[in-house]
């Protein structure tokens, strides 16, 4: 057992003590050693020199555990034996004594598919066991059994085998079978098994057993893997960071004639960005970056002068659009789309930055202003313009308006208008919310400002799909929060399809035409004739 050493301790521990649970219930992701844990026990506590946490595995109950010949050892498949009726006859069969073990062991796998029946079937017998019956059960899935159940259970939970014990266990096993593999070919096997140990010697007897050869080149396991070459992704990061866009059009077809699928090779572009930013924010020798030291290497250098929000708006546009990816008949396609997206992202300093520099600017100037000694500049007297005698002749025949009946006007036209802080204005805010989330500024631009007002904005968009307004959905507390920063107030931003829009103009023509009956009604008309009547609210 790798890596588990929290869980067979904790046995062995047991063991010595004579104090093992009844009922044992092991958890933890696919491949971590919980069936190989349970079958150990089995012959930990049947062993013929135990029940010791060293068995022997040369005596006849072991060599029959081991074979799976033992008849006191009973290994169910949760899934294939769910029913209510197989777990009563485990339950009958429990009373009987082991055959020729010390302990009768059932071990369930994937316990959480048992159905609820068979679970309250099963509660009496983990209530109050015989003493020789001991129950072992695996699941990757804990959530899902009842909490009547693990109340009665011992638990324990496996975690992920990290990359650099796995790469030794299979390292030992190549130099075992006399095969030669490089350190980093292993490691590559060891990342890819993704903390399964199950899952890494799948891989490793695929690679032995698809070559005569005792020395394996490493690009033979690359091609048996189907891994991306750490220096193609180097490649195309260093594109979208140089925005050249024929270059990643170049390393797509090149992806695609290679057989990779697209789809891994997306998912792999995320996580090496993920690289990316761990490395910028942490260092190469952080432990939560589990590549190679020599893709770490490089990864440091290209990244190191890279701004952390460059890394982090490529990152968050890649999880964005990830569905699409996974989702689109045109994988191809919408990987290209995706990435060369992303050459539009400036790389260069924030818009939100400067707005917040030149803020502070401006009230620097505005304090110096108010200062005692400080004095603006003077403006010139303005020259007086003497108008021609014709045009003089011509405007007094004119007819002048009488300003003299509405005085609001004559004040109104006096005032100038005042000026207007572009930056403050719907535009600026587009402007903003282009920095951060480009994908929804394009699909804003595309709408119009039905309304702006002083506690909201409604804008519409025409032909909206219903995937777009989902996105948009999705987005809608970080543009309330941009709206209230950018603009200092609480703002409400209301996007509305053109679908929306037609079923209202549908339901304003409906009210209006049922106004307009109820006018036309004969006893209105009549009333309206009796009386000289006027209608003032309809």
């Amino acid at each position: 057992v790798v890596g588990q050493d929290h869980v067979t301790t904790t046995l062995k521990n047991a063991i010595s003590s004579d104090r093992v649970a009844h009922a044992i219930l092991f958890t933890g992701p696919r491949g971590t050693g919980k069936t190989t844990i349970a079958r150990i026990l089995a012959k930990a506590m049947n062993c013929k020199i135990g029940p010791s946490p060293l068995p022997c595995n040369t005596c006849r109950i072991c060599k029959d555990i081991i074979e799976g010949h033992c008849t006191d050892v009973f290994e169910i498949d949760g899934a294939s034996n769910n029913s209510v009726d197989q777990i009563r006859d485990l339950r009958e069969n429990v009373a009987y004594m082991p055959s020729s073990a010390k302990y009768k062991i059932y071990i369930i796998d994937e316990v959480h598919m048992l159905s609820t029946a068979a679970f309250n079937a099963l509660l009496k017998t983990l209530e109050e066991p015989p003493d020789h019956v001991m129950f072992i059960f695996a699941t990757t899935e804990v959530h899902k059994i009842p909490s009547t159940i693990l109340s009665r259970c011992q638990r324990h939970d496996l975690i992920r085998v990290p990359v650099e014990l796995i790469s030794g266990h299979l390292k030992s096993l190549t130099e075992k079978e006399g095969f030669s593999i490089k350190k980093e070919s292993i490691n590559l096997i060891a990342r890819e098994a993704d903390g399964s140990i199950r899952d890494g010697l799948s891989l490793l007897d695929r690679i032995l057993s698809s070559t005569a050869k005792k020395e394996i080149d490493p690009q033979w396991i690359l091609n048996a893997l189907g891994v991306i070459d750490h220096q193609l992704m180097h490649d195309i990061c260093a594109a979208i960071f140089e925005k050249n866009g024929a270059k990643i059009i170049e390393i797509i077809e090149r992806v695609n004639d290679s057989g990779i699928d697209l789809k891994k090779f997306y998912a792999d572009i995320i996580l090496y960005f993920r690289n990316f930013s761990v490395i910028r924010l942490c260092g190469k020798d952080s432990p939560a970056v589990n590549i190679m030291e020599s893709e770490k290497e490089i990864i440091f250098q290209t990244v190191s002068s890279i701004p952390i929000e460059h890394v982090h708006a490529i990152l968050q546009i890649l999880l964005e659009e990830e569905n699409i990816v996974r989702y689109s008949s045109h994988t191809r396609i919408a990987i290209e789309m995706i990435l060369l997206n992303l050459l539009q992202i400036d790389s260069g300093a924030r818009i939100d930055h400067i707005i917040h520099q030149l803020d502070g600017l401006a009230r620097q100037i505005g304090s110096m202003g108010s200062e005692p000694g400080y004095s603006a500049a003077q403006s010139p007297e303005p020259k007086t313009v003497h108008p021609l005698k014709g045009a003089e002749n011509k405007l007094s025949d004119e007819k002048k308006p009488d300003l003299s009946r509405n005085p609001d006007s004559s004040r109104n036209l006096s005032q100038e208008a005042p000026p207007t802080d572009e930056r403050k204005t719907w535009q600026g805010l587009l402007k903003k919310i282009e920095q951060s989330l480009p994908f929804i500024f394009a699909l804003l631009t595309k709408g119009s400002v039905k309304e702006d007002t002083h506690d909201k904005i409604l804008v519409e968009l025409e032909n909206c799909s219903s995937f777009d307004m989902k996105r948009i959905e999705n987005k809608e507390k970080e543009l309330n929060h941009m709206c209230r920063e950018f603009l200092g107030k609480a703002l409400t931003i209301r996007v509305l399809s053109q679908n929306n829009k037609t079923d209202e103009n549908l339901q304003q023509k409906n009210e209006t035409k049922t106004r307009q009956s109820n006018l036309n009604h004969p006893l209105v008309v009549e009333a309206k004739r009796m009386f000289n009547g006027e209608i003032i609210n309809s």
